[in-house]
């Protein structure tokens, strides 16, 4: 009976100590838009490396939360991205708290922020930006292109069901209207989806390679694209134009229209491309596409209006550095090295 006692007491202790043990445990909050498909993106890419490589760190994901949401009164940080980031950071956040920002590109309302961490593309950072990071005591974590979930570990659990045309060899990715630092924009229209589609059907004439397309949430940007089933404008005159030029829907070409709630067929179209060891043509104005795409197949980038002059630096640098090529002047099959994986190191440089 004492030997019960004993091993009940023990129990009762080390369960009190395990208490303990996750109380102390660092925290680390991700806090997130999670209308913003691409800012999900860079929060989930650090999540999953903290996840697979410190176990020690508690991850907890708080969707669209305030800082009087978050238990700052114990050892933690914040992960935050984006517009919504941004005004994350300019709250009243304790000294001893340290947030990490995700943005894509420098944004004007940034100059304000004080004593964070800072992930954005080495292209973006200019000798302005770092002056105002030098004076604000922001640390500067460069990356080769925007952080991502894109894996060949996450093809393979990906389902590609829905595709019909499983030998096609090309993958589209149609541009869209992209944000300026000033938070104006610049447009991908009717004229560049045409142009783009003349090309493309040249393309498909000579080779007779089947093609995957898809647009994306900023393709023909308006209050109601994408969100009523309704094909947008702007897709709707890119496929008029095949049709003009006589490829024939669900034959030559497959289209995937994005809507917001329903799931992305890019890793569909990326996965049955790469099983065919194709290439996928991808508009500059993206960012977070060049570097999805990259780090698991080789791609064609084309040039369009909707791309500022950092877009233009970073396809440029790309292009010199033999990771990828200019479209139409593509050969009919690429390869390229995949490009590693970036949040490996931002984790690290932000946990240290």
């Amino acid at each position: 009976m004492i030997k019960n006692i004993l091993t009940l007491i023990l129990g009762f202790v080390l369960i009190g100590c395990a208490s303990i043990d996750n109380e102390d445990r660092h925290t680390i909050y991700a806090v997130y838009d999670k209308s913003k498909v691409g800012e999900m993106a860079m929060i989930n890419a650090l999540v999953n490396e903290i996840a697979s490589n410190y176990p020690e760190i508690n991850v907890i994901e708080k969707p669209n939360a305030k800082i009087q949401d978050l238990d700052l009164n114990k050892p933690c940080s914040i992960i935050t991205a984006g517009q919504f980031g941004i005004s994350l950071a300019k709250s009243e956040v304790p000294q001893h708290v340290k947030v990490l920002l995700c943005v894509h590109q420098w944004f004007d309302s940034m100059k304000s922020l004080h004593n964070i961490y800072i992930t954005m593309p080495q292209h973006t950072i200019d000798e302005k930006i770092q002056h105002i990071a030098q004076q604000n005591h922001l640390t500067l974590l460069p990356t080769l292109g925007v952080l991502h979930t894109m894996s060949f570990e996450a093809l393979e659990k990906e389902d590609a069901s829905a595709v019909r045309l499983n030998d096609a060899k090309v993958g589209v990715i149609l541009a869209g209207d992209a944000e300026l630092p000033n938070g104006g924009w610049k447009t991908f229209s009717t004229r560049n989806a045409k142009k783009l589609a003349e090309e493309i059907a040249e393309f498909q004439k000579r080779t007779g390679y089947k093609l995957l397309i898809t647009n994306g949430p900023r393709t023909g940007r308006a209050p109601n694209a994408h969100k009523n089933s309704k094909l947008d404008f702007v897709s709707n005159a890119f496929l008029r134009v095949l049709k003009d030029k006589g490829l024939e829907k669900d034959k030559d070409f497959e289209f995937f229209d994005f809507q917001f709630g329903q799931p992305s067929a890019l890793k569909a179209v990326i996965k049955i491309i790469q099983a065919n060891k194709g290439f996928m043509i991808v508009p500059g104005e993206s960012t977070s596409s060049i570097s999805e795409i990259l780090s698991v197949l080789p791609a064609a980038i084309y040039n369009n209006d909707a791309m500022n002059a950092m877009h233009k630096v970073f396809v440029d640098q790309l292009v010199q550095a033999n990771l990828t090529t200019s479209w139409p002047q593509t050969p009919d099959a690429i390869t390229y090295p995949a490009l590693p994986p970036q949040e490996v190191d931002v984790v690290k440089k932000f946990l240290q």
